[in-house]
């Protein structure tokens, strides 16, 4: 069981998205030759259009998300091979299977980033990695080097070692309380998630909305709880308790012309059903328009790219014959 936050002031606009198997995918940073097959389908959470998701899980049970982290640094992109931050995640969901598999995918490659995001990943198997890009390459947190399987907005190392003066967690100081902490920065966010995880035992789609509760704040945009061995998303909006599930394993995956998507912004109200259709090239456009609005103190992209990013996404995925 994942249970994952996107938190962000900016927008809570995006899309479900149906990622296809056997289909070749190309990078739309310019001058790129990156392209690459997918061996597994998907279905990830977009808020920059298709091929760029937020996070995701794909067939194999492979569960990838990104965290905002000022400190994060991509090395200079070293060859012609280069793909955006987000086509990373998309290039994970649809080549690795297992956690050493989306290490490797990560290490090697050549990123030309717009924003300062880390990664966690988590396998059918459970086991779990937190993957900081620096200047001097990736610093990967895995198996017993991640003993608190849980990560938010600042680097691992950093917040394990502000952990360890809690009481439980090797010191004195007493735990915050959701009370007293109702906007819960990125360390207390950590905390709180490493209570809930200490316990290794199952837990079930309500838990992990539990667990998504406590680390609830203003900013909190999507809720999502991944099941890599059922191969079920769960995910809600904030201010509601309607559920909207997805069972990954009951997906046609087949290539199509058009990617299929269902708008986080017009879920249906009265069912948990997700309602996949053909992305609306014109209603991408004013998505990625209102995200690029959002981010513009972060990300600093023109709203005039909003179309040739749209066109750019539409073009990059080829299905094969």
């Amino acid at each position: 069981m994942i249970a994952y936050s996107y938190d962000t002031s900016a927008t809570g606009a995006g899309y479900v998205v149906i990622n296809p198997v056997g289909a070749t995918r190309a990078s739309i940073v310019d001058l790129s030759t990156a392209s690459w097959k997918s061996r597994y389908g998907s279905v990830s959470f977009n808020q920059m259009g298709p091929g760029m998701p937020t996070a995701g899980m794909n067939t194999a049970g492979l569960f990838i998300s990104l965290m905002w982290n000022d400190a994060v640094q991509f090395p200079k992109a070293a060859d012609s091979d280069i793909v955006n931050e987000l086509e990373l995640i998309q290039r994970v969901l649809d080549q690795a299977a297992m956690v050493e598999d989306a290490v490797r995918l990560v290490q090697n490659a050549s990123v030309q980033a717009w924003s300062r995001i880390h990664y966690f990943i988590g396998d059918s198997t459970g086991r779990t990695a937190a993957l900081l890009p620096t200047a001097n390459g990736l610093v990967v947190r895995v198996d017993e080097n991640m003993p608190i399987r849980a990560l938010t907005n600042s680097s691992y190392d950093d917040l394990l070692e502000a952990l360890s003066n809690y009481a439980g967690f090797g010191g004195t100081e007493p735990l915050p309380t959701r009370v007293e902490t109702p906007n819960p920065n990125s360390l207390e966010r950590f905390i709180f998630a490493a209570s809930a995880s200490r316990n290794n035992a199952p837990v079930d789609t309500r838990d992990g909305f539990a667990a998504l509760e406590a680390v609830e704040n203003p900013e909190t945009r999507w809720q999502i709880v991944g099941e890599p061995g059922t191969g079920v998303i769960a995910f809600r909006l904030p201010g509601g308790d309607q559920q909207w599930r997805i069972n990954t394993a009951e997906i046609d995956y087949s290539c199509m012309p058009t990617p299929l998507a269902q708008s986080l912004g017009n879920l249906p109200a009265s069912d948990m059903e997700v309602r996949f259709q053909p992305l609306d090239r014109d209603q991408l456009t004013e998505t990625l328009a209102e995200v690029l609005e959002g981010f513009s103190d972060t990300i600093g992209l023109p709203l005039e790219l909003a179309r040739p990013i749209a066109n750019a996404q539409f073009n990059a995925l080829v299905c094969s014959d």
